[in-house]
């Protein structure tokens, strides 16, 4: 019996590595798909940025002081306005900071910068497709998914598979319809 599970677990663990050298993979994958969507988000939110820019310097003024003068009006219309445009602009530049960030970042900071410049609203505009990249990142996303899929499953050996009957040497276990359970010597 104990041998069985044993095979049937040597063959689980092959596959939960291989599993999980799969989906590590998709993290540079997600991350280039992230990264165009960002693109095109950050490019529409600069179409915006540009009215508002063309919009203050046609009145002499800067972006920060066309918005402050919205929201400082006394017509409720304006103060609208004035959040509309402080709005546009927050997010223009969460974007734009967002995306110099992840299109300049070393291979190595990339998963932090991810986590950290995450944005909800473009992630919802994502249509991930699962891929199979062939770079070396790739590689090495692919290496860390089975040493991680290697650790777990020798974990879960440790724990969940019965220990060996294995004696110190120049001792055995008796057979099974003996009533003692340690080691004698031979």
């Amino acid at each position: 019996m104990t041998f069985i599970v044993r095979l049937f677990g040597g063959f689980l663990s092959r596959v939960f590595a291989v599993a999980l050298a799969v989906s590590a993979v998709q993290v540079p994958v997600y991350y280039d798909q992230y990264l165009q969507t960002l693109g095109g988000a950050r490019q529409e939110a600069s179409l915006r940025y540009q009215e508002l820019l063309r919009e203050a310097q046609m009145l002499r003024l800067t972006v920060e002081e066309f918005v402050v003068r919205h929201e400082q009006n006394n017509d409720p219309v304006f103060q609208a306005s004035g959040r509309i445009h402080r709005s546009t602009l927050a997010r223009y530049l969460r974007l734009d900071t967002a995306w110099r960030a992840l299109s300049t970042a070393a291979a190595r900071q990339k998963p932090a910068l991810l986590l950290h410049y995450h944005d909800a609203d473009v992630a919802a505009g994502l249509h991930f497709k699962p891929g199979l990249l062939l770079t070396p990142e790739a590689g090495i996303y692919a290496l860390a998914g089975i040493i991680l899929a290697w650790l777990l499953s020798t974990l879960a050996g440790a724990l969940l598979l019965p220990a060996p009957n294995t004696a110190p040497a120049g001792y055995y276990y008796p057979p099974q319809d003996s009533k003692r359970r340690e080691p004698v010597p031979r």
